[in-house]
């Protein structure tokens, strides 16, 4: 097994979302005291840090914004990262306690290209998301998870690599209790390898079994069993603002977000969606609802992201917005994404439904149409125009020409070419018609459809091919 361990301490802050170039900051609770947890730039700028109290914070700047951590939001964001995480690997595990996103790479490297490949992967997306973090791998979940806590960590690939790399590292990079730390550091021991160099059974007597459970993990002398995520079948993200939100301005930052999330899942699930939905909630009033379709299934969050900016610019928030749900129910298969080798045409195609696409998200979904079918055999009566996407025809399906005009007397027949095909409808709304249709040849050599009506037994040109 091999484990890339993601450390997310800004987690608290960046669950959040508090988007502002004013200090902003988390706190959490110690009995009475409060002290911080994260803070974004702008308190790193007046020497604000996490670890300080609360009131020396507010001494140094008046104005700081103080967040109460919230750990519910922590879990929450850390379930849709791992959701987001199965597209590298099959087993994605989280700590919401210690802020920590662990992915097994070992079974993946080949089809991803090494690990420099899947880790600048991994980086670039978490990036994109509004994500920081540190990474670790490693062979044991927690020598990878102590490899987080160290500047320009070695990657450690091999178990042959494990014990020499873990020896020489710092004490202070074990995740240790304060006074369990404290004794080892009271006795001399500067290094991991101080530590392992210790009679085990002294360790034992003087330490509680934690520590040797620990460094039993930590070396891989004893197993590490883990419990993986599996994301939910439906696709459903809550995520709630920090603050009320007048424009819709203030809600591309978490949309961005969450459609990121949303293509990570379906990627893991190679699957795409035609069809999702946002629910933008108000206090005392009727949520806005945006519901966004694409001509053809996809999860691509790039171009998701552009019909949703879309259709918010043409969206009047009559009250501010508290929270937003972003909801997928149907998922389908991606569909043939090859491109041509010399033409593009794939491209081409891609170019003319995107722009459908924009189209409707502008316009309404009611203001672009396309031809559809009807349950009638019937040429003249098996057409309509819809909304919605057009039917596929069932295979096998006699060719059709595109082109049909009113049934005109043919007083002269052309060449016919293939067979005939009887259509005999329309006994249901007493308009019964027996024909029997032709493909010809006209001396121009354009294409012709003709038919035999055979109650008359007259024909008629009905349409024609380019």
């Amino acid at each position: 097994m091999l484990y890339l361990c993601l450390s997310l301490p800004q987690l608290p802050l960046e669950a959040r979302q508090p988007v502002s170039d004013d200090p902003v900051a988390i706190v959490d609770r110690r009995g009475s005291k409060r002290w911080l947890i994260a803070c974004n730039a702008a308190c790193r700028k007046v020497g604000i840090g996490p670890g300080m109290g609360a009131t020396t914070a507010t001494a140094l700047h008046p104005k700081i914004q103080l967040i109460e951590r919230s750990k519910t939001d922590e879990r929450e964001a850390l379930k849709y990262l791992a959701a987001w995480a199965e597209q590298f690997s099959s087993w994605v595990c989280f700590d919401a306690d210690r802020l920590l996103l662990w992915i097994e790479i070992k079974t993946g490297l080949r089809y991803f290209g090494g690990i420099g490949v899947i880790r600048s992967r991994v980086e670039h997306g978490l990036n994109q998301l509004g994500y920081s973090c540190t990474i670790g791998i490693a062979p044991t979940l927690e020598a990878a998870t102590l490899l987080t806590r160290i500047d320009d960590a070695p990657t450690i690939e091999h178990w042959s690599q494990l014990a020499p790399e873990l020896e020489r590292l710092p004490l202070g990079a074990m995740d240790l209790h304060d006074e369990t730390a404290d004794a080892l550091a009271g006795m001399g021991l500067r290094t991991i390898g101080n530590v392992l160099a210790l009679p085990r059974d002294s360790v034992a007597r003087r330490f509680d079994t934690e520590l040797i459970d620990y460094l039993d993990r930590l070396t891989g002398l004893r197993p590490d069993p883990r419990k993986p995520y599996k994301a939910p079948r439906s696709y459903r993200r809550r995520f709630e603002l920090l603050g009320s939100v007048e424009n819709t301005e203030g809600l591309l930052f978490p949309l961005k977000r969450m459609l990121g999330e949303l293509q990570g899942h379906l990627i893991a699930r190679d699957t795409a969606v035609q069809e999702i939905h946002i629910v933008l909630a108000h206090d005392h009033a009727e949520p806005t609802r945006l519901d966004i379709r694409t001509t053809r299934p996809m999860r691509d969050a790039v171009r998701l992201f552009a019909l949703v900016k879309e259709r918010l610019e043409r969206t009047t928030l009559e009250h501010p917005v508290e929270d937003i749900v972003l909801s997928a129910d149907k998922f389908l298969p991606l569909g043939d994404t090859q491109l041509e080798l010399l033409d593009g045409g794939k491209r081409r195609e891609d170019g003319w439904e995107d722009l459908l696409d924009k189209l409707r998200a502008r316009m309404g979904d009611g203001a672009v149409r396309q031809l559809g079918l009807n349950d009638d055999h019937r040429p003249e009566h098996a057409w309509c125009v819809v909304n919605g996407k057009s039917a596929e025809l069932p295979e096998p399906f006699p060719e059709r020409p595109l082109w049909l005009v009113e049934p005109k007397p043919m007083h002269s027949l052309p060449k016919m070419i293939g067979k005939p095909e009887r259509i005999e409808a329309g006994w249901w709304d007493e308009q019964d018609q027996r024909r029997d249709y032709f493909t010809a040849e006209a001396p121009d050599g354009s294409r012709l459809w003709l038919f035999r009506d055979a109650d008359k037994d007259a024909w008629y040109l009905h349409g024609l091919w380019a």
